[in-house]
């Protein structure tokens, strides 16, 4: 496990690292405040929060005494999309960020505070563009895994993102959204 927390946030890190150094840091008060945005209380309480650190390194803000593992992308323009995953998640995590093949688990992604969006087609656009399908999502949990091909919700290129849907569909790493209102 620690391994796949390790590459996913470097890879996490690398991808955003010329946005990072444009903007100041976050304290680590305030980044804490940031994480606990992303989950309920009980869950960011006993999860491991970890951030990354100026040479690209993890760095572990708390240790959790459960399965959930929260932290947030620092280099985002938005909110920082904070998020919490499980154990399974943070597998299928780390295979979307290295591209690497999807673990097939279910895992929970919290990500109460919504998004800053993403492309619908391709897990790895960094940016709106006119075909990529952009789709910004407010608050939501996700289920990743095999599950999410068999659970029967939209797998369109241009969901509703008030209603759940599938992201990434026909991707190895499709997942269902579920906005949470």
């Amino acid at each position: 496990m620690k391994i796949f927390l390790v590459t996913t946030c470097a890879v996490i890190a690398l991808a955003g690292m010329a946005q990072a150094q444009q903007k100041p840091a976050l304290s680590d008060d305030a980044y804490m405040k940031r994480v606990m945005t992303a989950a309920p209380p009980q869950v960011v309480e006993q999860a491991t929060v970890v951030r990354m650190d100026n040479s690209g390194g993890m760095k572990t803000m708390k240790k959790g005494t459960s399965v959930w593992t929260c932290m947030a992308d620092e280099a985002s323009e938005g909110n920082g999309a904070p998020m919490c995953l499980d154990a399974n998640a943070m597998e299928w995590l780390n295979a979307l960020m290295s591209h690497g093949p999807a673990p097939q688990k279910t895992g929970f992604v919290y990500m109460l505070a919504g998004d800053d969006g993403s492309a619908n087609k391709d897990p790895y656009a960094e940016k709106k563009t006119a075909d990529n399908h952009w789709v910004v999502t407010g608050p939501h949990v996700m289920i990743v895994g095999p599950a999410a091909a068999t659970l029967g919700y939209p797998r369109t290129a241009d969901p509703d993102p008030t209603k759940p849907y599938v992201m990434f569909p026909g991707s190895p790493y499709e997942h269902v959204m579920i906005p949470m209102k």
